[in-house]
């Protein structure tokens, strides 16, 4: 795929994933309503607790993007949610700068937990005529010490999958893998290849995403097009077209259409920089608060759409990125405090944040999946062996020496002191 694509693939990530049959029976009824009032009940939190995930998908996603040569694909709820369950294992300075690349506070991570946990509910709640689903799981290592009261609020704030095994097992990869495979449908089928001796927790969150537009493209206008890269080559491509009226939006920089899907619950939202916008000016014009006087401006017009027909795959270890945007101390194995995590005297600290995706837009919808894991590494840190007990309570002996020439200067036994 081309340089240009990448705006259409990677607001695609950012937006999408931020996102039966009539009762017969009374208790089938009863089912019904409480999963409105569930979904009634997580709506209310997830508009009364604060939404900073945004300015963290931009920043991440501008990180990636400025400095690849390729198409870049993220998954910014996935890594949010992964490091928010992380970042409940962190403490003193280190949660304070996890919390802050964040866009949160240390102080408020209750209230992101219980936000995060209302996103989860409402997407299981959700419209059944798209295919939205989270997974989160830890797997952890069955010696290692992590403290209960973690894996505990994981479990209930995230609905994570619990799974203690040995990490000297090879066989764990294959389980840590086979997780993903399942969660993503077989677009994921592998996140780790290897783990380090250290490195002894995997946090995992997986996202899977298959929608038809409201409007499909019909197969029969998708016709052989040329798209032009940002040095100027043209290559072929397979462009869809039709005419619809959908949200669109246009300044002196860009344009913009968000396609819905069948449910009206999610949009692909493509934006488009004039020819005469410099790429990284573009890139750089995603800020959040640039983002919130878009989003605001879109209004239904009939459109002359033509989209290219595309197929992606992306992996990248996010590490760096996340240093880059201030969430150093946690990957410092020095300075890290995880004790909200772990117990002395093992220190814990993140090894690396891996995330692989995956998206198919078609005449159809689109398919989308991806997988973020957190690696934590831990420790035994040395401590200090206990004094040895030299209690002078009966005669002995004394010699002062001048270590420089060796000379023995006193020597003595003391009977009595």
């Amino acid at each position: 795929m081309n340089e240009q694509t990448k705006i259409l693939l990677s607001m695609a990530a950012v937006i999408s994933l931020f996102v039966s049959a009539s009762p017969i029976l009374a208790q089938e009824k009863d089912k019904q309503l409480l999963g409105e009032l569930d979904s009634s009940m997580a709506k209310n939190k997830m508009q009364t607790l604060p939404c900073k995930s945004t300015d963290f998908s931009l920043k991440l996603f501008g990180q990636l993007a400025k400095i690849s040569k390729e198409n870049v694909v993220i998954s910014p709820f996935s890594a949010y949610a992964a490091l928010s369950m992380a970042l409940n294992g962190a403490a003193g300075s280190t949660s304070e700068q996890m919390a802050k690349a964040m866009g949160i506070t240390a102080n408020s991570i209750n209230a992101l937990n219980e936000r995060n946990k209302a996103i989860l509910a409402s997407i299981a709640n959700s419209d059944k005529k798209v295919q939205l689903e989270i997974g989160n799981a830890i797997f952890s290592d069955i010696s290692t010490p992590y403290k209960k009261s973690f894996i505990s609020l994981c479990k209930q704030m995230y609905d994570a999958e619990i799974k203690n095994v040995n990490f000297k097992d090879p066989r764990t990869i294959d389980s840590i893998n086979a997780w993903c495979n399942d969660k993503t449908h077989g677009k994921i089928p592998t996140i780790i290849s290897k783990l380090t001796r250290d490195e002894k927790m995997v946090i995992l969150n997986a996202v899977y995403f298959k929608g038809t537009w409201a409007s499909p493209f019909k197969k029969v206008y998708t016709q052989d097009d040329e798209f032009t890269t940002l040095a100027g080559k043209k290559t072929s491509i397979k462009m869809m077209h039709q005419v619809e009226r959908i949200a669109y939006f246009k300044n002196t920089r860009f344009q913009a259409v968000a396609i819905p899907y069948k449910s009206n619950r999610q949009s692909l939202y493509v934006f488009l920089p004039n020819e005469k916008t410099q790429w990284p000016l573009f890139l750089a014009e995603f800020t959040q608060t640039n983002w919130n006087q878009w989003i605001t401006k879109f209004g239904d017009t009939k459109v002359d759409l033509s989209l290219p027909r595309f197929k992606v795959r992306f992996s990248q270890d996010l590490s760096s990125s996340l240093e880059e945007i201030g969430m150093t101390e946690a990957f410092d194995p020095r300075r890290a405090n995880f004790s909200n995590m772990i117990a002395p005297p093992y220190k814990a600290w993140i090894s690396r944040v891996l995330q692989k995706t995956y998206m198919d837009v078609n005449e159809e919808g689109t398919e989308a999946a991806a997988a973020t894991a957190v690696i934590i590494a831990t420790l035994a840190m040395r401590q200090e062996a206990l004094p040895i007990e030299f209690r002078v309570d009966h005669p002995f002996v004394l010699a002062l020496v001048d270590n420089n020439s060796k000379e023995i200067l006193f020597l003595g036994s003391i009977l009595q002191p």
